[in-house]
């Protein structure tokens, strides 16, 4: 199977049902006035949002797969969000303003020229409020090339594509796109791409996992722009030691992934 290498292409690959198609631009403004917008976030939708388009809309009646509903979660439609940016340094906040202002599971595919970026959440009913869902966890890809992928990410866009997804119900389907998001986090720090979780499934462990490995990034990076300032050779020591602890447990986990 071929990867995509255009964002037109991204949406074919998709192979989403017909039916689903909708094609619908959402206005900005529509977040200024129903979301919690701080000056900061106005200033990102302003400055790097073209577009915010409703690709698709999955529910049993325009793709056929079942709504699923339990006391923590509600999956009765799913959205397809591209959101075109001129700028991409922003995606993450901006992603997050979408995700908590729609009150179900969406996928966001944000494009910047070639390169794309996919955001999911996991959602939960908020239990103070029933017509409200909370975001539980979210999950990002982080910008990678579309026009010139590394062949780990060919791997994972290769994977992108709806016959590979379960159709059990609205969220087994959501489950399966998370999943690769996750699988695809953690093929950045091994340099090779694997779904390990079963259809429909959620990897717990492997998010868990991926999210050590990225306080432990953070903690070396921490202690190494200390060490550079360091002038006593005792402590200097001292970080050095910490320094290799914290990439034998890197190490550990990466290899665990």
């Amino acid at each position: 199977m071929s990867y995509p290498k255009s964002i037109a292409e991204f949406f074919e690959h998709l192979a989403l049902p017909r039916s689903s198609e909708v094609g619908k631009r959402i206005f900005k403004k529509l977040f200024y006035e129903n979301g919690q917008l701080n000056a900061t976030d106005k200033k990102a939708f302003q400055e790097d949002i073209d577009f915010i388009e409703i690709r698709n809309s999955l529910s049993p009646s325009s793709s056929n797969i079942q709504a699923y509903r339990d006391d923590e979660n509600e999956y009765e439609e799913i959205q397809i969000l591209h959101v075109a940016l001129s700028s991409g340094k922003r995606v993450s906040r901006i992603a997050d303003v979408i995700q908590k202002a729609i009150p179900y599971p969406v996928v966001i595919v944000a494009s910047c020229n070639d390169d794309i970026c996919i955001n999911a959440a996991f959602k939960r009913i908020n239990k103070a409020d029933q017509s409200k869902l909370v975001i539980e966890e979210a999950h990002e890809t982080g910008w990678f090339s579309l026009a010139s992928p590394e062949e780990w990410q060919q791997d994972f866009l290769k994977q992108l594509h709806a016959a590979t997804f379960s159709f059990q119900n609205l969220y087994d389907f959501y489950t399966d796109a998370v999943n690769r998001i996750i699988a695809f986090k953690c093929a950045s720090h091994t340099g090779e791409y694997t779904l390990l979780a079963q259809e429909g499934t959620k990897a717990p462990d492997r998010a868990s996992s991926l999210q050590r490995l990225e306080e432990l990034e953070k903690e070396l990076a921490g202690v190494r722009n200390q060490l550079k300032k360091e002038k006593n050779m005792g402590t200097q020591v001292q970080l050095n030691t910490r320094c290799n602890e914290i990439k034998n447990k890197i190490k550990v986990i990466t290899s665990q992934l």
